[in-house]
């Protein structure tokens, strides 16, 4: 008998997915930790956060800057989540949670001076396409950073590809292809020490 595959973590829904983003808010912050060694913030950037789950990340970058750090999900679990987290800032017209896929967002081009991905990557769709959506929202010189828990060589990948439904894992030469391909004209890898942390930062 065959398992059936987890789809929390593709698309969090219902109360289990409230629970889901309980758990990555708290498994994800060794690699948001390390994400944000990297990732150079201006102090007037716009920011959007994609994949943004259960806000974290948004809450973290409304510290570094002085402008606007969006979210956008596909998940109607993360968007709630996202804005419970966030609520003083939406309230003080700092923030939006826009509900979207990320192969076609609602965002005029050359919006934003950064935008991250979390550990989401992992589940776009045609990701050539997708990163080519990303650069269109990205100003001249701005950056993309895409963080993730496995470079591509981590000994469980075989496991979670197996058990998580819709998930493809990336190397860092892989993404770095992509992303050149996408429009992007520098790419930079960091890999974290005895670990397989990988942060990739791109720049337009």
């Amino acid at each position: 008998m065959v398992a059936e595959k987890i789809t929390q973590c593709m698309k969090p829904h219902g109360k289990e997915g409230v629970e889901t983003i309980e758990n990555m808010n708290k498994n994800h912050e060794p690699i948001s930790e390390f994400a944000f060694e990297y990732v150079d913030v201006g102090k007037n950037d716009m920011i959007l956060d994609i994949g943004c789950g259960g806000g974290v990340n948004i809450e973290k970058f409304l510290k570094l800057t002085a402008n606007n750090v969006d979210g956008l999900d596909y998940s109607d679990v993360s968007v709630k989540e996202s804005i419970k987290r966030n609520q003083i800032a939406i309230d003080d017209k700092k923030c939006r949670i826009i509900q979207a896929d990320v192969s076609d967002m609602p965002i005029d081009d050359e919006t934003y001076d950064l935008v991250s991905a979390f550990e989401t990557i992992y589940f776009w769709p045609d990701i050539a396409n997708t990163f080519r959506e990303v650069s269109r929202i990205i100003k001249p010189n701005g950056q993309f950073m895409i963080a993730q828990g496995t470079d591509g060589n981590h000994p469980d990948d075989e496991k979670w590809l197996n058990s998580v439904e819709g998930m493809t894992v990336y190397t860092a030469s892989e993404l770095e292809k992509y992303l050149l391909d996408a429009g992007f004209v520098s790419v930079e890898s960091y890999k974290k020490e005895n670990d397989y942390i990988l942060i990739v930062i791109a720049k337009k």
